[in-house]
């Protein structure tokens, strides 16, 4: 009988020890199968020669194979036996066949882990917006006081206007990209204010806010470029890399005509009015709104977020965060008799965290309180008696009329907190400068209760500089 070449399915799933086919012609080796004592059956390629005999695994032998395993059927597994005889006879030998797999092998896990390297580094860069965002969280962490107000610019002027923008790799963005931003901020009508945005929107050109938005994002790019490149900062820049070399908005020369601060200052006798007016109003919005006059036109802010735990029979600390400083300054103010009698109503119904509160268990909001000085500024236009105001420019008349009374540039400067600047007064100065804050106040509270009354000259030898006036050049 002639001798069988091809194992049947019988006797290749009944394999006791070991059983062997040939693949193909002669020379191109064997399938040999292989029982072990677990009864698996093993499936190798064989390679014999005069002087070796190696085996290569191609799998388990199974009638049903599980998916996602090394089994596979008998038709399965002579195939994958076929197909490495077919390229060891290429390579010329099972060794060299295994030699160039593995090289293979090696290159592909190369390749895939360089894959790898390449989509994480492209998940980990920053564009614009992720820029933006880490810098509102950097002054956020900081306590910055006008954080919420840059994140709402930056949602309405970038997010919402140019969301294309936003979305592009940050160390793409260019200085023409910055200006076209700008333009587009610049052809933008000033959206309605108030709940649902049904209020009248302000009349403006947008310059100012415009401007504003330029030196915002400079900020940003610098702070993103620093936080990278600061020594002692590895790990702690979040997971975005920005790779900025280059500030693209640094390049932007600030806009023409765009409105400074709100400087300008009322005359003696709008101040007066505006007293008068505030002396009618319920006895808390009265006592806040003077509190912020007689303590000389402090930050609306800053006053209102000041709890119990800061206030003393004698002196209120307050917290000034504006700026760039890392940490939080203690801002002290000395509480006059005057001031006292004035927030004796806030003192004695302690209804919120803290004496400045319009409604329970909540400190008053700045924006409510701002509301109670454009409300005013209406009321008193209306009747003829003033020019149009806001909190910020009777915060300006407090200044000037506080200079005029002999109040020294240092003293104010200590009495409204404004910034430190020089080595000494930044980081060596820790002066309260108390004694002479309260000589200012105690001043002060006269000089107002005189314009009340009518026993301080109204109309001083006080000129208020108007604004800038546009240069004409020839």
């Amino acid at each position: 009988m002639a001798k069988r070449t091809r194992l049947t399915e019988m006797e290749a799933y009944a394999v006791k020890t070991r059983q062997s086919e040939p693949v193909g012609s002669r020379g191109k080796g064997t399938l040999l199968l292989e029982r072990k004592a677990s009864g698996a059956i093993l499936a190798y390629y064989r390679e014999r020669t005069q002087t070796s005999d190696k085996r290569l695994q191609v799998g388990i032998l199974s009638k049903k194979p599980t998916p996602d395993t090394e089994e596979r059927t008998l038709d399965g597994i002579r195939s994958e036996v076929l197909r490495i005889s077919s390229e060891v006879a290429m390579a010329g030998s099972l060794a060299k066949y295994l030699e160039l797999r593995d090289e293979a092998e090696a290159r592909a896990t190369s390749e895939r882990e360089k894959q790898r390297l390449m989509a994480e580094t492209e998940a980990k860069r920053g564009t614009f917006g992720d820029l933006l965002e880490n810098y509102l969280s950097h002054m956020e962490q900081k306590g910055k006081a006008s954080a919420n107000k840059v994140r709402s610019l930056f949602r309405v002027n970038v997010f919402q206007l140019r969301p294309d923008l936003a979305q592009r790799y940050a160390n793409e963005i260019q200085p023409a990209d910055i200006t076209n931003l700008l333009d587009d901020v610049l052809e933008r009508k000033p959206k309605p204010r108030g709940i649902g945005h049904k209020a009248q929107p302000p009349a403006s050109n947008m310059r100012s806010t415009a401007d504003e938005l330029r030196r915002y994002i400079r900020t940003a790019f610098n702070h993103a470029a620093a936080s990278h490149l600061a020594a002692g900062q590895r790990g702690k820049t979040g997971n975005k890399l920005f790779s900025i070399n280059a500030n693209p908005a640094a390049l932007i020369p600030p806009i023409e005509d765009a409105k400074g601060g709100n400087t300008e200052s009322l005359p003696p006798v709008e101040l007066a009015e505006l007293l008068i007016y505030l002396d009618a109003l319920p006895e808390r919005k009265k006592a806040i709104a003077q509190a912020l006059v007689y303590l000389g036109g402090q930050r609306i802010k800053q006053l209102l977020a000041a709890n119990w735990q800061d206030v003393t029979e004698t002196s209120i600390t307050l917290l000034d965060t504006k700026g760039k400083k890392t940490e939080a300054w203690e801002h002290l103010l000395p509480i006059t008799p005057r001031i006292k009698e004035i927030i004796s109503p806030l003192l004695a119904d302690r209804i919120g965290p803290g004496p400045f509160a319009l409604a329970p268990e909540m400190n008053a909001h700045r924006d409510t309180v701002s509301r109670i000085f454009s409300d005013a500024s209406k009321a008193l236009v209306a009747a003829g008696k003033t020019a149009p105001f806001s909190w910020q420019r009777v915060r300006a008349t407090c200044e000037t009329l506080l200079a005029a009374n002999g109040v020294s540039t240092e003293v104010r400067a200590w009495l409204l907190s404004h910034g430190r600047t020089g080595v000494q007064a930044k980081y060596y100065d820790r002066n309260t400068y108390l004694p002479e804050k309260t000589a200012a106040l105690l001043m002060w509270s006269e000089y107002l209760d005189g314009l009340v009354s009518g026993k301080s000259k109204a109309e001083t030898n006080v000129i208020v500089l108007a604004k800038r006036r546009k240069l004409t050049r020839t």
